[in-house]
């Protein structure tokens, strides 16, 4: 069977660092994509957010000393999960998201960042790919 999503975006915000009531952290952040329809001679552009959770230490640890800020182009590779739960009035309420946790998902910027701490603006070596768990 085979589970795998791969999407080129912009991030919707910076990225988040969560911790999980067991203390494993854990980053979430949106992407958006983009798709375009001719209706005559208009043409119709439409987004799609993308709720994506990077569940990887690896990667966790590499969006802790850089987070990804909003706007930022990025590719993403993982896996999507549908979930459910309910809300404040009871009702079931479904979501999907991407999920970057195994082997083969990755999470990468596809343009240069600035280095936290080098204060020259120009980024350090390596910089730009998560580190493998």
């Amino acid at each position: 069977m085979l589970n795998k999503v791969q999407l080129i975006g912009n991030t919707g915000a910076d990225s988040e660092i969560r911790s999980t009531a067991n203390g494993k952290k854990y980053a979430t952040l949106r992407v958006a994509t983009g798709r375009y329809a001719k209706k005559g001679d208009e043409r119709c552009d439409y987004t799609t957010w993308h709720q994506i959770e990077i569940w990887s230490p690896g990667t966790v640890k590499w969006l802790e000393g850089r987070a990804l800020p909003k706007g930022a182009k990025v590719y993403v590779e993982g896996e999507i999960r549908h979930e459910q739960y309910l809300d404040k009035d009871g009702q079931k309420r479904f979501f999907s998201k991407v999920v970057i946790a195994g082997p083969g998902h990755e999470l990468k910027a596809l343009e240069r960042l600035s280095a936290p701490d080098s204060g020259t603006g120009e980024p350090e070596p390596g910089a730009f790919e998560p580190q493998e768990p």
